[in-house]
């Protein structure tokens, strides 16, 4: 049974739609050539021009082209050509484009055999590997022919254009993740094969490491590729930066079911919402959506003090995931440790590292600019040191951290024997389970 086709930006968790709505609107009524669509590493760039050609799909012909996929290729142009013949190819079902697409195709194949293009002051902005015949006239130069079949080219790129009578669009993703050589010599090839009107170019960028490109191959300072950049680029689209909360809240109900087990067992503890524990040990009435927006609004503080991008938060929630998965019937779920230190070992493992391995609690107050130092009550050394205090009756004036030890106690009770050095040990030992985490590295 056939699946339907999915809406453009029906999950749409970073609420963009309106941004492509307006971004479609000026692709469609443009005479520019070429847009940057720009955002850091891991900003969803990927996700928004995936939805935006689903939007464009009746009004344009949309082509997508992962430069970091073909990049082992000498010159772009070939796999580029492959993505535009093989997408007009499927057009030729309504258009009568087969003589077009068929020249299109020798020509293809005429170039890439007889052009190797290079990119850098040494080796000049095109090296091709022609041959030059002092015996044959400056018009017969194989120089001359290729110049003119690339205007031949352009102009039966123009004509299939005005057949199909849609704007053209190609969208170019992970150009930034491309070796330095090859990312100019993608712009390069669309400067001088392209450039044509109603044939637009997308490109999906980190900007900071385009500039670094420009930099390794051409070797100028900080600050000039800009003027580099412009040849090649009309218009710089910066994709704004998204309210993060929605896209957590969307995680974490993904995961609610691995959380909620156990809820239902009683064996999850919130620190700072321990009032839910009664004097046995055992959860009260929970709301679980003031719980879940307080775990939402805890993860995004996190997020903003080490600057996680979209995917680093993917990334994070994959991971804890994971650690739920390994978490058997016989442990506790400590909800804001596990959540702090998922995002330590994500951020800075040495730091996760001394704190599991570090018997001295007083060094969580000496590392500074961390999570470590912002959510010390909310670890598994600060619920030592209540249980510790609580056992030797430190905490007589102190009613609320009192309380706080005795509910840890008696979480604890329920599934530990009541020894204290066998609590002691369960949340000595407990941080090892997330550490477990780090041997499972995700890729992009």
């Amino acid at each position: 049974m056939k699946q339907a086709k999915q809406e453009a930006f029906s999950d749409d968790k970073l609420k963009r739609k309106d941004t492509a709505l307006h971004f479609k609107n000026i692709l469609l009524n443009t005479d520019l050539n070429v847009f940057s669509l720009t955002a850091p590493w891991g900003g969803g760039k990927t996700y928004f021009i995936n939805n935006l050609i689903k939007m464009l799909e009746k009004d344009s012909i949309n082509v997508l082209y992962n430069a970091w996929e073909s990049d082992f290729y000498d010159s772009p142009l070939i796999p580029l050509l492959v993505e535009l013949l093989n997408k007009l190819e499927i057009c030729n079902k309504k258009s009568k484009l087969e003589e077009d697409i068929i020249w299109s195709k020798k020509f293809a194949e005429k170039i890439c055999k007889s052009t190797t293009l290079k990119a850098g002051l040494n080796a000049g902005i095109a090296n091709c590997s022609l041959n030059f015949d002092s015996n044959k006239k400056m018009m017969d130069s194989e120089y001359i022919e290729l110049k003119n079949q690339i205007q031949k080219f352009k102009d039966k790129l123009k004509l299939i254009q005005k057949k199909l009578n849609k704007k053209i669009i190609i969208f170019i993703d992970e150009l930034d993740r491309c070796h330095p050589m090859y990312t100019i010599k993608t712009l390069e090839v669309i400067k001088h094969f392209f450039g044509i009107s109603n044939i637009i170019f997308v490109l999906a960028v980190d900007k900071k490491q385009i500039e670094n490109s420009v930099r390794t191959i051409y070797g100028i300072n900080k600050g000039q590729e800009n003027g580099y950049l412009r040849k090649f680029i009309d218009v710089e689209f910066q994709l704004p930066n998204t309210d993060y909360n929605d896209f957590i809240k969307f995680h974490i109900n993904k995961i609610w079911h691995k959380i909620e087990i156990f809820i239902e067992n009683s064996r999850y503890y919130n620190y700072c919402m321990h009032q839910l524990i009664d004097q046995f040990g055992y959860l009260r009435g929970m709301d679980i959506g003031k719980e879940q927006d307080y775990l939402a609004n805890l993860i995004l503080q996190i997020s903003s003090l080490l600057n996680f991008s979209i995917r680093d938060i993917e990334k994070y929630f994959m991971r804890f995931s994971l650690i739920l998965d390994e978490l058997t019937s016989k442990d506790i779920l400590f909800i804001e440790p596990c959540i702090i230190l998922n995002a330590l070992s994500m951020h800075n493992l040495e730091e996760f590292n001394n704190y599991i391995y570090s018997n001295q609690s007083e060094q969580i107050k000496e590392i500074n600019k961390t999570i470590l130092s912002h959510w010390k009550g909310l670890l598994f050394k600060a619920y030592k040191e209540e249980l510790d205090n609580f056992y030797n009756h430190n905490y007589p004036n102190n009613e609320p951290l009192r309380n706080n030890a005795l509910k840890i106690e008696h979480i604890l009770n329920n599934f530990i024997s009541k020894h204290a050095n066998e609590q002691e040990k369960y949340l000595q030992e407990y941080p090892l389970k997330i550490k477990f985490i780090n041997n499972f590295q995700t890729f992009d």
